[in-house]
């Protein structure tokens, strides 16, 4: 029998209860970029607006009809293509198309975009990286945020 500090005999192991681990708390809102809304409905929501936001600023700027607009609203999907011949299902991507995918689907490519439209004054620049940020938007607030290694959405 293990022995107490005091030195006496303590309880055989059969009477010690195993705790049951704490059941996984639901994600919370924080507002981190890293994680920025495809794990929280509040952050598919501020996704969706976010999204929505961007593209129609895009087409505000550039028009319905701009080729920039289209192009770079639909750019960041050429990922899928990569590997869409050899995706085993669905919702699970090769794993040779996961970084593709996680770097164009980043924030920070229309980040980097917008900063040059801002540094040159090219609407050009701007419609694209609004066009960009709206399709990244619009991803995260169907839930679909980047991927891990093995090739399914993080969660």
């Amino acid at each position: 029998m293990p022995l107490n500090p005091g030195g006496r005999p303590g309880p055989p192991a059969a009477y010690t209860v195993p705790r049951d681990p704490l059941p996984a708390a639901a994600p919370r809102w924080s507002g981190d970029p890293a994680t920025w809304g495809h794990r929280h409905p509040a952050g598919r929501a501020v996704s969706l607006v976010v999204g929505l936001g961007a593209l129609g600023a895009a087409v505000a700027l550039g028009g319905a009809r701009d080729k920039v607009v289209w192009i770079c609203a639909v750019a960041p999907d050429t990922a899928l293509l990569i590997g869409i011949a050899g995706a085993p299902t669905w919702h699970r991507m090769p794993s040779y198309a996961v970084r593709p995918y996680n770097l164009l689907h980043s924030p920070a490519v229309p980040a980097v975009l917008l900063a040059a439209a801002a540094l040159t004054g090219r609407r050009r620049l701007t419609v694209a990286g609004l066009a960009w940020l709206g399709h990244i938007g619009w991803d995260r607030a169907l839930g679909y945020g980047p991927r891990d290694a093995a090739g399914y959405v993080t969660r």
